[in-house]
Order: structure tokens, then sequence, then C-alpha cells
């Protein structure tokens, strides 16, 4: 039991040794937009998010109906904005 345990924690500190032994970079590139823009001109369709005009900046608009009133012609609606 105590060779088990004592081989583990020499296994341990070999692999941390061997992570910090290795070194490299990384390539990032990190772009804000400061403004976004939302329009939510029909009731029906779910809001328009305009990020700086790059396609990849644009959030994921979901869109689902909650609860329908029949009797007030009004619908609960829950619009989630996902960057």
């Amino acid at each position: 039991m105590t060779r088990t345990v004592l081989l583990a924690i020499a296994l341990l500190m070999a692999g941390s040794a061997t992570a910090g032994s290795i070194t490299g970079s990384i390539g990032v590139k990190l772009i804000i937009f400061s403004r976004c823009e939302i329009n939510s001109a029909t009731s029906q369709s779910p809001p328009q998010v305009d990020c700086g005009r790059h396609f990849s900046a644009q959030p994921r608009i979901m869109q689902s109906v909650l609860k329908r009133d029949a009797k007030q012609r009004e619908t609960d609606r829950l619009v989630t904005i996902e960057w």
C-alpha cells in the first residue's frame, strides 16, 4: 500500500516537471466591438442585432413562445441573445 502511494506521488511529480519544461506560444487576436445595435421592428420576429457589421461578431438569437392569451391577444416570448 505504501509503495503504491509513493509510486502515485512520484508519477504526479514527474508529470508536473515535464509540463513545466515544455515551452511554446499561442497566437491570439481579440477584437472588441464597442457598439451593438438592436432592432425589434416587428413583434413576431426575433430582434436583429448588428455588432460592428462583422459576421463573426454577430450574436446567436433564439426565441421561444412562453404563453399565449387568446382573450387579450397577447403572447409572452422569451428572447435569448448569446455572444
